[in-house]
């Protein structure tokens, strides 16, 4: 199984334009097409953990935090298990991946905290 880059809990992940926009990325300029590889991965190329549970482990394993646990190593947050999703994501395009010399990734996380927050309040 390929190593996981990253865990996003999300009640509703945000569509791509609201992605474009809480990044402050006007639609349809490279920025946008560079900005959609970042979506892409995020919430459409990743793997929904609590969906991949629901669908084939829950007979396996007891419970999601204990599949979570034995399978792909990670604890979570009683929080972050009530989300509706957990994506895990295993490729990250260059301009948010630390290894390929990417620096945006704190920067996408905390603006998707921030508009996560903001939702759920």
């Amino acid at each position: 199984m390929k190593e996981a880059k990253l865990f996003l809990p999300f009640s509703t992940p945000p569509s791509l334009s609201e992605f474009l926009d809480i990044l402050s990325v006007k639609p349809g300029g490279l920025a946008a097409q560079l900005t959609k590889y970042v979506y892409d991965a995020f919430f459409v190329g990743s793997l929904d953990l609590k969906e991949e549970y629901r669908r084939y482990y829950c007979v396996e394993y007891p419970t999601l935090r204990y599949y979570l646990a034995i399978v792909h190593g990670e604890r979570f947050e009683e929080a972050d298990l009530d989300q509706t999703h957990i994506f895990r994501i295993t490729n990250l395009p260059q301009m948010v991946d630390d290894f390929q010399g990417g620096t945006y990734l704190d920067t996408v996380l905390e603006v998707l905290e921030k508009w996560r927050a903001g939702r759920e309040n």
